[in-house]
């Protein structure tokens, strides 16, 4: 395996029992103002890629079209001598009740039974099945993997977290090239549920273009910090088992202690300042530790008010355990209507 000259082996990490800090610098310096928070960010995205979740591929090269049929729409990327396929699902409101182009939420996964009332609501919904993206294993198989292969070469290797956020990604691609006339992709959202929560908060910190991020009871790996797990949340050493550890990339697994990582999740967090961020969930799910959670919250929303925008981060727990129901869905789009109705992209 290939190793960056700029950073060390896991085991060779120094033990940092507190929080990092968003604004210091791997080498130990400290920034002072936006620019240099952008440099930071920039640094803090190379280390989630080098030793976590692996590297969000160059797209640069990439050819992506699409043909709609009905509500489905086949996405087609081609890279070079490859290329692969997979499809989407989409549903509008209805015309008599509201005026396009609509507000979209692009789905990693599913969203329950709640689309006929999301469009009730004036949003439209584009769902696609991460598994056609990359299946749920060590397997690196599927739409991302036929695209770029699996590598022991860290930097041409990606977790199957990274490739389903690459595939809400590239539903983005197609939205902003006018695939579908009635949707407005300057408001556009992902969110994803569980496992597929992990990927949004991925998809959202490195898609720029997602004006709201919505990690639904993403837990460990995805928005609850390691350094403080609760007793009963998933532990670290299960996203190391046979059964999680395909969703990160092989470096990840070499880690002997949370407190070696160089990062915890509330940088993951605040790489989407300052878009709009709303982490949700349930109080009663223990396994994706809302206490975890609600601390990494804190932590991120630091870095929104350094850009003074502590009002787009928000914290919308509710009562109940690991499910989608329609309160999650009610504070997700109140939260969509005060950022598409107080802020400008970028801003």
């Amino acid at each position: 395996m290939q190793r960056s000259e700029r950073y060390p082996k896991p085991k060779d990490l120094p033990l940092l029992y507190d929080l990092p800090d968003p604004f210091t610098f791997f080498d130990g310096s400290r920034g002072e103002n936006l620019e240099d928070w952008d440099r930071r960010r920039q640094e803090i995205k190379e280390l989630y890629q080098f030793y976590m979740y692996g590297y969000y591929p160059d797209t640069s090269e990439e050819e992506v079209d699409y043909k709609v049929n009905e509500n489905t729409v086949s996405i087609r990327i081609r890279k070079g001598n490859r290329e692969t396929t997979f499809n989407a699902r989409f549903s509008l409101p209805e015309e008599k009740n509201f005026n396009p182009p609509y507000p979209v939420i692009v789905v990693i996964g599913f969203i329950g039974e709640h689309i006929p009332y999301i469009t009730s609501k004036g949003y439209s919904v584009v769902i696609f099945d991460p598994y056609q993206v990359a299946k749920d294993d060590f397997t690196h198989q599927g739409a991302f993997y036929e695209i770029y292969p699996y590598s022991k070469d860290v930097r041409k290797s990606a977790g199957v977290l990274m490739a389903w956020g690459w595939g809400a990604s590239k539903v983005m691609d197609i939205i902003c090239k006018g695939a579908f006339s009635k949707i407005d992709p300057y408001k556009s959202v992902i969110t994803g549920f569980s496992r597929f929560g992990k990927a949004a908060i991925l998809a959202g910190a490195f898609d720029e273009r997602f004006l709201i991020v919505n990690p639904h009871a993403s837990g460990a790996g995805g928005t609850a910090l390691f350094r403080y797990a609760s007793p009963s949340s998933e532990p670290f050493s299960n996203l190391q088992s046979p059964s999680e550890a395909h969703w990160f990339n092989d470096i990840f697994r070499e880690f002997d202690d949370v407190n070696r990582l160089p990062f915890d999740q509330h940088l993951l967090l605040a790489l989407c300042a300052p878009r709009g961020l709303i982490i949700t969930g349930g109080y009663a799910d223990l396994w994706t530790d809302p206490e975890g959670t609600w601390r990494a919250f804190l932590e991120a929303k630091k870095v929104y008010e350094f850009w003074g925008y502590a009002e787009r981060i928000r914290f919308a727990y509710r009562e109940g355990g690991h499910t989608i129901c329609r309160e999650d869905i009610d504070n997700l789009i109140d939260f969509c209507e005060f950022i598409f109705n107080k802020t400008k992209r970028g801003g």
